[in-house]
């Protein structure tokens, strides 16, 4: 699950790529996108208008899971999608609860990983996707308002039983030069005002803004610096100790590791 309290702090940018790389690296992937009022994950992935079902389509079982995904094929991934219902119907809800145990039930027998790329704040079946992920990534900027919103969800979580472990939090468009002026908050800093334990960061980048309008992920860039915060942040999920190598002002410590 990917989610934010805040918008604009780049969750589906982050999703989509994380996606990518779980491809590229032959894990059979699906991403999910539950954003009924602005999805743009097929615009992200280049696949606009080629999706003919939903989510709720497979929710209510008017279709199976395979039938109902566009696959997107790269030079060297391979990748289900399934966009979002084109809205939240209350008379859609009843039961909703077992409605995505049993999806996730289903999808876990195909795919290796299922990514919910989801909307900003609390939408109708966001404890329902919660309760029902392996891990649970929070996105946030170095703004204090962003961080702010990321110990907020985190508290949040908590109320509704998730446990600690199961929540990261992933630190987008991180810009250095502003920690070292002072401009914003330092690494540390945002992990002990959030209270959620770090599981990557992803510098600020223009080129993978630009890629992305034309439904490209950074893995297309010849420019491979940028898949490499989120290849770290993979490997992590894969049970891989890799440490923060890059060293940023707001880092007190050069052993931090990041496992799981």
């Amino acid at each position: 699950m990917i989610t934010s309290f805040k918008g604009g702090v780049g969750k589906s940018t982050v999703a989509v790529n994380l996606c990518v790389g779980l491809a590229v690296k032959k894990n059979k992937t699906l991403i999910i996108d539950l954003d009924a009022s602005s999805g743009s994950v097929d615009l992200f992935m280049g696949c606009e208008g080629d999706a003919i079902y939903n989510f709720f389509d497979v929710l209510e079982e008017r279709v199976d899971i395979e039938k109902a995904v566009y696959t997107k094929k790269g030079s060297d991934s391979r990748i289900d999608i399934l966009k979002s219902p084109g809205s939240y119907d209350l008379a859609d809800l009843e039961g909703m609860e077992e409605k995505i145990a049993r999806f996730t039930e289903e999808a876990e027998k195909i795919y290796d990983f299922i990514i919910f790329d989801c909307p900003s704040g609390k939408f109708e079946i966001f404890e329902h996707i919660a309760k029902s992920s392996d891990l649970i990534f929070v996105v946030t900027l170095h703004s204090a308002a962003s961080v702010r919103s990321a110990e907020k969800l985190a508290l949040y979580l908590a109320e509704q039983g998730i446990k600690s472990e199961n929540v990261r939090l992933i630190i987008n468009c991180f810009n250095a030069k502003g920690v070292t002026r002072g401009l914003h908050m330092g690494i540390i800093d945002i992990i002990e005002r959030s209270k959620i334990k770090l599981i990557g960061l992803i510098e600020s980048n223009g080129l993978m803004r630009d890629y992305q309008e034309l439904g490209r992920t950074c893995y297309d860039a010849k420019d491979k610096k940028t898949k490499f915060y989120f290849e770290d942040i993979i490997g992590r999920v894969l049970d891989e100790n890799i440490i923060l190598k890059r060293k940023y002002k707001g880092i007190r410590r050069t052993d931090l590791y990041f496992k799981k």
